[in-house]
């Protein structure tokens, strides 16, 4: 039996017919597969309702950005945006990033942006989680040499997971840091309304 890769809803609030087939339209004709891998490229796993990713395309001009993420909601967002204000650097993957990494294995990322990933807090669900020594491999081996994969969770049992697993990959420098790596987006709104302390991490290689 396939291990499942996803847990989580791909759709909450009904999304109309009309943004449907734009978003199937966007995804048709913004080709990841055509992107040269030389050029400076921006990855985030895990988009949640977009900010970020949009975020990321008005700061980065000359990047292209990447986002992967199974919930539509989100990802419809995004193209709605696109659209609508005729942004040309952005490219959506809609399914799970295991799937991704297999079809698009030879893109090199310059950045890999991994913000509040579904912590699964009991104990029982936390096979659940996203981040795990396999997938952190499949990260290390898109990435540039000189690139840089940024984490941000409110969870310090995720958070602490995630350090334990990245120093047992060789060759692989970890660095805490005390700055936001994100705009305030839905996720990371809703961990301040908690109370909960944001805690986030830079690794590259060493």
């Amino acid at each position: 039996m396939k291990k499942k890769l996803y847990f989580g809803r791909l759709k909450s609030r009904q999304i109309s017919l009309i943004r449907e087939l734009n978003f199937k339209k966007f995804i048709k004709n913004k080709k990841i597969g055509n992107l040269n891998h030389k050029k400076k490229l921006i990855l985030e796993i895990g988009i949640g309702m977009g900010e970020n990713l949009i975020y990321l395309s008005k700061k980065n001009t000359q990047s292209k950005i990447i986002g992967v993420d199974p919930f539509k909601n989100g990802m419809v967002n995004v193209s709605d945006y696109c659209i609508n204000n005729k942004v040309k650097n952005i490219y959506l993957y809609p399914y799970v990033f295991q799937k991704f990494f297999v079809k698009f294995k030879n893109l090199r990322f310059n950045k890999i942006y991994i913000l509040f990933p579904d912590p699964w807090p009991k104990k029982r669900h936390q096979k659940r989680r996203i981040i795990d020594e396999d997938f952190l491999r499949k990260i290390i081996k898109i990435l540039k040499k000189n690139g840089k994969v940024f984490f941000s969770t409110d969870n310090i049992g995720y958070f602490e997971n995630v350090k334990t697993i990245i120093k047992k990959i060789s060759k692989i420098k970890i660095k805490r840091i005390r700055r936001v790596v994100t705009i305030k987006t839905k996720y990371y709104c809703k961990a301040e309304k908690k109370g909960n302390r944001i805690n986030s991490l830079v690794f590259f290689h060493s």
